[in-house]
């Protein structure tokens, strides 16, 4: 598994993994990207070509132009934020960044990391007999994160009052994650506003149906 190295990057993606939030962000910026698939179901992402590349086996991944390889979703938004400042899409200034990097870091580590035991509670524990209530628990657990996230929107339909950022297209593939989530953005008007606001986006109407199918 070769990584080329020019001006394009490559993101190693699977579908309705986190990579649907950075290709949404690599569409916004307008920047050369290809997809390089990665399928987990058949353990490529446990592959000895794919270690060498990103050693926590975790889906996305980004190879950025000249060859360096990042993981984690939220260091790969922080870092094409860097790259592309032009963008607006990650808040530079002492205005919006602080509350920018808190809620990034939340749908990171929070409701993302519950989506994982919502759908693979084996990693979490091995008696069948129990996952049941992990799931439960996971969905539970989603519905106060998503009422967490509605009060803190600080914009109105964006998630800062400065407009579109990073943050709205993290959010939005969180929501598209939720089993429920018509259910969940009518308990949720401000949500649903973001979600309504981003889905008309020439973007996600490139990419929703590469995750969606």
């Amino acid at each position: 598994m070769a990584v080329e190295s020019d001006k394009t990057y490559t993101l190693f993606w699977e579908a309705m993994s986190g990579a649907m939030a950075v290709e949404l962000v690599l569409e916004e910026m307008g920047v050369p990207y290809r997809r390089q698939p990665v399928d987990m179901a058949a353990g490529e992402h446990r592959s000895a070509a794919y270690l060498r590349l990103n050693p926590t086996g975790q889906v996305p991944a980004l190879a950025l132009p000249e060859g360096k390889v990042i993981g984690e979703s939220a260091a790969i938004i922080l870092t094409l934020g860097d790259r592309h400042p032009d963008s607006g899409l990650v808040p530079r200034g002492d205005l919006e960044r602080p509350a920018f990097l808190r809620w990034l870091i939340y749908m990171a580590a929070s409701p993302y990391m519950t989506f994982v035991q919502l759908n693979h509670p084996e990693r979490f524990l091995d008696d069948p007999s129990t996952h049941d209530a992990l799931i439960e628990g996971a969905r539970q657990r989603l519905e106060g994160q998503f009422s967490a996230l509605d009060a803190a929107i600080a914009g109105d339909p964006f998630f800062l009052p400065s407009g579109p950022t990073a943050l709205d297209f993290y959010a939005y593939m969180l929501i598209s994650f939720f089993p429920d989530h018509e259910g969940m953005l009518a308990r949720n008007p401000r949500l649903r506003r973001l979600h309504e606001a981003v889905g008309a986006r020439q973007s996600v109407r490139e990419i929703l149906p590469r995750h969606l199918g």
